[in-house]
């Protein structure tokens, strides 16, 4: 299969904005041809992938957080991958802060955490999981129902199955979740 995954900017070297994808993704998707995508230069031809995913990092366009790591450029991006793959039908997986941006182009909303989660293990049934969040969905998009969700209320699992999307709170890719990713495939195989 071919899997695009759209990258996340970020400045932590040398103060200057990068496009950077987490190695990880490579072992998660093991098998798979990936396609890392940039919002810098042409825009692809979506219709050519199986499925889409964005990834976390960035803050969202309405919310600053600790970070201070805005970039509207993959916003715009980003909310035109969502389009197309809805037109096309093709299915998009939002991570992290993938999920919250899917949410909102969506029509949900969002909100910062009184409580921050970095690095914190969670309980979710059937597993636990290690989660950083300093935002939280307020209010599910139409079509969105959540499949699982913290003892403090957090969304962690959402899923539209007439839009073929799904967001995911914590990130599987990463070597501490290498238990869910299994869980998330089969989710994913079933959009």
């Amino acid at each position: 299969m071919k899997i695009a995954i759209s990258m996340e900017m970020t400045r932590v070297l040398r103060d200057t904005w990068h496009a950077a994808i987490n190695h990880e993704w490579y072992d998660f998707l093991r098998g798979h041809e990936i396609i890392p995508l940039c919002c810098h230069g042409d825009f692809p031809d979506v219709a050519e992938f199986d499925y889409v995913f964005l990834t976390g990092g960035n803050d969202m366009p309405d919310i600053q957080t600790w970070r201070n790591n805005h970039y509207p450029l993959r916003d715009t991006f980003e909310r035109k991958l969502i389009t197309e793959c809805e037109l096309l039908k093709i299915p998009l997986i939002g991570i992290c802060r993938g999920q919250h941006f899917l949410n909102y182009v969506m029509g949900g909303t969002h909100r910062l955490m009184t409580q921050p989660y970095d690095n914190v293990r969670i309980e979710l049934e059937p597993f636990e999981v290690t989660c950083h969040h300093t935002i939280k969905i307020d209010q599910l998009a139409p079509g969105f129902e959540t499949l699982l969700e913290d003892s403090a209320g957090v969304q962690e699992l959402i899923i539209n199955r007439s839009q073929r999307q799904l967001g995911v709170g914590w990130h599987p890719e990463r070597g501490v979740n290498t238990h869910t990713r299994q869980y998330i495939l089969d989710l994913i195989n079933d959009l």
